[in-house]
């Protein structure tokens, strides 16, 4: 919601504490998925934008500066693993959160996203409550 100088929202009118919101990059080869996630994003008031592709998701982010990036590791072109590594390159990045979501959650592919740097590994079908847990986690470090 935005606002002019002088309004207040409804929250603050009844000194309710909002949750942080935050710029949030949604990168999945299904165009499906990363839209259902975008969407419940959206509804917890974060600011969401969706790539299918490992290099889509670079120029994205790049752009877009997320605070949060939720990656598939099998997408097209350049996989997560990959695409976490480059995009951690990039100075305006460095302090994203990388959250791998993925079919595969063997205790290899686990050890392998967080040789990647990916913060959080998450299981399809990524329990939402989790994802939630994380952002909430996140929100208490920004105090």
């Amino acid at each position: 919601m935005e606002m002019t100088q002088g309004n207040t929202s409804p929250d603050e009118e009844s000194g309710l504490d909002k949750p942080h919101q935050y710029r949030i990059l949604v990168v999945d080869d299904s165009e499906v998925l990363a839209k259902t996630m975008m969407w419940m994003l959206e509804m917890l008031g974060h600011k969401v934008q969706i790539a299918t592709d490992g290099p889509t998701a670079i120029e994205a982010a790049k752009s877009f500066d997320p605070e949060i990036i939720i990656l598939d590791i099998g997408i097209p072109e350049m996989n997560g693993y990959e695409t976490c590594q480059a995009m951690q390159q990039y100075p305006i990045l460095q302090n994203a959160i990388f959250v791998a979501h993925t079919g595969w959650g063997q205790k290899e592919h686990r050890e392998r996203s967080k040789e990647a740097g990916f913060d959080y590994h998450l299981v399809k079908p990524v329990n939402f409550e989790a994802l939630k847990s994380i952002i909430s986690t996140l929100s208490k470090k920004m105090l």
